[in-house]
This record gives C-alpha cells, sequence and structure tokens, in this order.
C-alpha cells in the first residue's frame, strides 16, 4: 500500500512540501490507513490533521466509531474536527436518499474544514471504491466521465489510496497494528452500492481475478481520454463562437462528440443541470430553419434563432395558475375551455372503431388519448396541485408531476393543463396520459385532448419546447 499511495500522490501532485492536509477519517481500515501513512511521510513536511462527521444513523455505533477517531487523533498528537449531522432528519427534509443527504453532508462539511484552515481534504477512497462507482453508472447508462470513476483529484479533494485496494488497506492495519471499526450497514444489501460490492464484483473476480487493477487500468486510459476530448471540444467551441452563443452551422458541422461537450460547457456557463436527455433535445434544436427555444431553468432558455445558439435570460413575471373548472364526462365532447392567455383546450369522444386508432395514429397522438370509459364522471380541470402524481402511459414508473416538469424543464408550469377525476390526474399537458386510462385493444371509445389558440382553428403549433 506504502508504494502505491506514494506513487498516487506523485502522479497527481496531490501534496506538496509543506502542506496541511486533512484526512477525512471514518474510523474504517480505509480511513486509519490513510491517517497513519500520512502521519508517516515525514519526508514531505505535512501538516496532518483530521476531519471526522457523525452521520448519528447508528446510535450508539456511530458514536462508538467518533470515539475510536478521537483516541486515535489524541495518541497521534493530531489535531480533529467533528461535526455531527442528523442525516435521517437532513433526508427527511430535503427529499433526499440517505446516501446522498450523508454523501452532500459529508462533502459540505470537508469543504467548510479546507476553507477554515485552508488545507486540502485527503479522503480514503480506494481501488476498490472506484470499481463500485464504475459498475454503478455503467447501471445507470453514463457516459465516458461516469466509467473515470472516483477522480483522484476534486479541487481541494485528494485520494491518495485510489490505486490501492480494500484488502490491502486491510492488511497495512493488520501489519502495523491498527484498529479499526466496521459499519455495521456494510455488512447488509440495503444501499445499492453494498450489493454491488457483495454481488456483482464477485462475479467479475470469477471472470478475471485481476478485475480490480483492470479497472484501475481502464479508468486511467478513459481519464486520458476525456481529457483530450474536453480539451478538443473547447477549441471546437472556441472556433463555433459568435457574440454570446455559437454558430448553428459550425455546430451541426462538428462531430457529435465535441458537439455534445460544447452543448454541455454552455449549459454550465448558465448554471443549468446538463444531463444526457437535456444535451439530446438541445441537438435536436440544431436543425431546421425555425426560431427554437427551451427552458433549461428557471427564467433560463435555450434558443436557436437567426443561426446562433445562446441563453437567454428573461425576467419572469409570476403566473397566475389556470382557473379550476368541473367538467361532466357525458357533457365533454365538443367541449372547447379558454385556458387564458391566448391558449385553448378541445375535447372530442369518438368510436375506436371509427378512429382506426391502432392502424392509422402515431404515438404522438395518442399521448394525448385517454379511454374515455375509463374516466369517471366528474372531471376536474385545473393547474398542477401539491401532491399530484402520474404514471405516464409506458413507464412502468409513478413520479409526483412536479418533479416529471423538472425533468423537463417545462416553461410556465402553472399554465399547463391537468385533468383529474376521483381517482387522481389522469392527464397532464406535455405529459400525457395516466397508464390507468390508456387506450388499449379493449377501448371502444376514446377521449382527444387537443390545444389550439383560444379564438382561432386548428391545433397550437408552439413554438417553446421543454426538456
Amino acid at each position: 500500500m506504502n508504494h502505491n499511495a506514494r506513487a498516487t500522490i506523485e502522479e497527481f501532485s496531490m501534496l506538496a512540501q509543506g502542506d496541511t492536509v486533512a484526512a477525512a477519517v471514518s474510523g474504517g481500515a480505509d480511513s486509519v490507513a490513510l491517517l497513519d501513512f500520512l502521519c508517516a511521510q515525514l519526508d514531505l513536511g505535512l501538516t496532518v490533521r483530521a476531519c471526522h462527521l457523525n452521520h448519528c444513523l447508528r446510535g450508539e455505533e456511530s458514536d462508538r466509531d467518533e470515539q475510536l477517531v478521537r483516541t486515535m487523533c489524541a495518541q497521534y498528537g493530531v489535531a480533529l474536527d467533528v461535526r455531527r449531522v442528523d442525516v435521517r432528519a437532513l433526508a427527511h427534509t430535503r427529499g433526499l436518499s440517505l446516501e446522498t443527504a450523508a454523501r452532500e453532508a459529508r462533502y459540505a462539511f470537508f469543504e467548510e474544514v479546507a476553507r477554515t484552515h485552508g488545507c486540502k481534504i485527503a479522503t480514503a477512497h480506494t481501488l476498490s471504491d472506484a470499481a463500485e462507482t464504475v459498475v454503478l453508472n455503467l447501471a445507470r447508462g453514463t457516459g465516458i466521465v461516469g466509467l473515470c470513476g472516483i477522480p483522484p483529484v476534486r479541487g481541494d479533494i485528494v485520494r491518495p489510496l485510489i490505486g490501492c485496494t480494500r484488502a490491502q488497506t486491510e492488511a497495512y492495519c493488520a501489519a502495523h497494528g491498527l484498529c479499526y471499526v466496521t459499519d455495521s450497514t456494510n455488512l447488509t444489501d440495503s444501499c445499492t452500492r453494498n450489493h454491488i460490492r457483495h454481488n456483482i464484483l464477485p462475479q467479475l473476480f470469477r471472470v478475471n481475478p485481476g478485475a480490480l487493477e483492470a479497472v484501475g487500468r481502464m479508468t486511467a486510459a478513459l481519464r486520458r481520454d476525456a481529457d483530450y476530448l474536453s480539451g478538443a471540444a473547447r477549441e471546437a467551441g472556441a472556433r463555433a463562437a459568435r457574440g454570446e452563443g455559437y454558430d448553428l452551422g459550425a455546430l451541426r458541422a462538428l462531430h457529435p462528440a465535441l458537439r455534445a461537450r460544447v452543448i454541455a460547457a454552455l449549459l454550465e456557463g448558465g448554471g443549468a443541470e446538463r444531463s444526457a436527455q437535456r444535451i439530446a433535445s438541445i441537438d435536436a434544436m440544431l436543425e431546421g430553419g425555425r426560431r427554437r427555444v427551451m427552458q433549461v431553468g428557471p427564467s433560463l432558455y435555450v434558443v436557436a434563432d437567426g443561426g446562433l445558439l445562446c441563453l437567454e435570460r428573461r425576467k419572469k413575471t409570476p403566473l397566475e395558475p389556470i382557473e379550476p373548472r368541473l367538467l361532466r364526462r357525458e357533457a365533454i365532447d365538443g367541449a372547447r375551455i379558454s385556458l387564458g392567455d391566448g391558449k385553448a383546450v378541445e375535447f372530442s369522444v369518438v368510436n375506436c372503431a371509427d378512429y382506426e386508432i391502432f392502424d392509422n395514429n402515431g404515438g404522438r397522438l395518442l399521448k394525448n388519448a385517454a379511454d374515455y370509459d375509463k374516466i369517471d364522471n366528474s372531471i376536474f380541470l385545473r393547474s398542477r396541485q401539491a401532491g399530484d402524481r402520474i404514471q405516464p402511459a409506458g413507464r412502468g414508473c409513478t413520479k409526483l408531476l412536479k418533479k416529471l416538469y423538472s425533468e423537463m424543464g417545462a416553461a410556465d408550469r402553472e399554465r399547463l393543463c391537468v385533468l383529474a377525476d376521483e381517482n387522481g390526474v389522469f392527464f397532464a399537458e406535455g405529459v400525457g396520459v395516466d397508464e390507468r386510462v390508456r387506450v388499449d385493444k379493449a377501448t371502444t371509445h376514446i377521449m382527444l385532448i387537443a390545444f389550439a389558440h383560444d379564438g382561432a382553428d386548428g391545433r397550437m403549433a408552439p413554438e417553446e419546447e421543454t426538456a
């Protein structure tokens, strides 16, 4: 472990002579080995500190871990920063998983320690952790950056053990007589990472006993490739830049790998979330001559117009929600309801046999088509309300409508039409119908929902899209 860790520090220039570094010590084997290792690097003249976050998740066991870290730091003469955070309460308040809440709490603490003491933070992530991250990101359908695993250096965070395996850190502790604790939750499959550790990685070892080292070589190669592509994308973006945006023709001429990175940089520059879906939607905007607009954040829009792709910030005035209305199912056929702002919604009910829906109509039209006979008699037309949930037809999962609109980057959400009956939401504008009222082979009557210009004939042809 000593050789691997020292080589990693030198390869990535993690620590310089005389640096102050705070080891993040949980009390487990990896972090205990890290603290002992850093204290032993006398030739670097490091000032070594430590920090410990008590997540307050395991009662007495969490307190035991904290006490072990306090005792160890006292023995080593190392200054220690400790913080206690009720991660369960934090997760509940912010609507996060325990894993995500714990991670956010840790890194917020690390950032504060680094800022307070003007130091770097050394975490005890190992090659084993990196392999778990690669498998997790692979399952999520990540791009090249996700397959790079855990970066050895990120800002003030350094990871000297990223080239060492968990077995090596445990062997180091045994060789140096170091005591450590084991988090009991690590022995269960209660979280995704543990499931990967206990069930998936062992299968990789059956294929290749040196799988961890192979992952290390792969991530190193991918980091080089990602670094090259990022540099090439910066150069391509600089060539395509025109004023405050990018020339559409120059963007279209780029290789898709570079174009996606230029679009990602545009989003990041505006503080907007970059996701594969959003980047693909913006990429599609590059084709065609008409003006295209997509909201990507509060008051933030990507605009393709006049041969230019750029970000626009618009001052938004609060919108009034749609005036709620109670409609009767038996009177819905032919109804046209004004929604205000020059927009109306139209309803029609047709016989399935006449409609020939399965032979002549595509998925886009089916998205706004509901099985009329599956809807209760009372239909409520309104804006989204807190707690509204919908299972978009064919998606196989139910989500809060608020979250779906957020994922879509939907503009003017208070003005989007929602239809509900006694059983809940069965249609949301931009999302489509709920699985509960989905048209299928047994459908006999179909209710079609269309949006039109108020006071004009024909369907709306909206210029603005969301993603």
